[in-house]
């Protein structure tokens, strides 16, 4: 079964967490950056990760790791469901916050995650301490998600539901760059490394490039300014914003930067590429 990519949008938070209801769910087999942390509050079906699978019901919570291939699925025999999410990257409050001391066990189940893990009929007062994570902000928001999380560490009717990774699904090369290339088109205005997009794909750094390269014909950071470059451009033709607002707008950290990767990619500056494209504009 190929496992689709799909990439969670940014939020005005570092992770999400939201309340679902449907008749089903509606995702079809695939995977996504961020961990995933699933409470069940009512229904019941079965879920598949990577190549194993079992039976959910109410009441049973599942965490899914980054780059997991999965899928929910109901009984036919069902007509509701509604459980509440939660996604979050490791890096989702800084690179390393997740390798200090004080939160060693807490990193150690997200790396578990990779295996696919479920509390079945967990304690409720997990269900209602995701209810009150959905609706906090700010630093109680971050408060409320470290100490959901040390909870279910504390747990100790966590089962693995593989105990080999071998018998995950591989996220193929293509599914990785792709789901790279929608970061970078959800991200490109942001400060972006190389490290940062290799992380997308569970790869390092070298091995991502030659990769993206590969599949694209472009190396990433060629793709990233491209994609300024086009912003820039629809910005320049549609806006009266000044040249300098619009090239730190899409991405670019100094005005002669955005100037020198304009001109490269488009054959003439951003001033003469605003002046040839008056007519059309406002």
């Amino acid at each position: 079964m190929k496992a689709k990519a799909e990439t969670i949008k940014s939020t005005h938070r570092s992770f999400i967490a939201y309340a679902f209801e449907s008749n089903e769910f509606e995702h079809p087999f695939h995977f996504h950056h961020e961990a995933e942390i699933v409470f069940i509050k009512k229904g019941e079906g079965d879920v598949i990760i990577g190549n194993s699978s079992t039976a959910y019901q109410s009441g049973d919570v599942f965490l899914i790791g980054s780059n997991v291939p999965h899928r929910f699925r109901t009984y036919s025999d069902n007509h509701y469901l509604r459980s509440d999410i939660l996604q979050f990257s490791y890096d989702c409050f800084g690179e390393f916050f997740f390798d200090t001391p004080e939160l060693a066990r807490i990193s150690k189940l997200i790396n578990q995650s990779k295996y696919g893990l479920i509390i079945r009929s967990a304690p409720e007062f997990l269900f209602a301490k995701i209810e009150e994570l959905i609706n906090l902000e700010g630093i109680s928001a971050v408060i409320s998600l470290l100490q959901l999380l040390a909870e279910i560490d504390r747990n100790q009717e966590i089962e693995i539901i593989s105990k080999t990774p071998d018998q995950y699904s591989e996220v193929k090369i293509e599914m990785k760059i792709s789901a790279a290339v929608d970061w970078i088109d959800s991200n490109y205005f942001r400060k972006i490394s190389l490290d940062d997009v290799a992380n997308k794909t569970n790869m390092n750094k070298h091995a991502f490039c030659r990769a993206f390269k590969h599949e694209t014909g472009k190396t990433p950071m060629h793709y990233i300014n491209e994609k300024r470059v086009e912003e820039a451009a629809n910005l320049l033709l549609n806006t009266h914003k000044s040249i300098t607002e619009i090239g730190f707008e899409v991405g670019f950290t100094n005005v002669s930067s955005f100037n020198r990767n304009f001109k490269t990619i488009r054959n003439t500056s951003p001033k003469a590429y605003r002046e040839m494209t008056r007519v059309f504009s406002y």
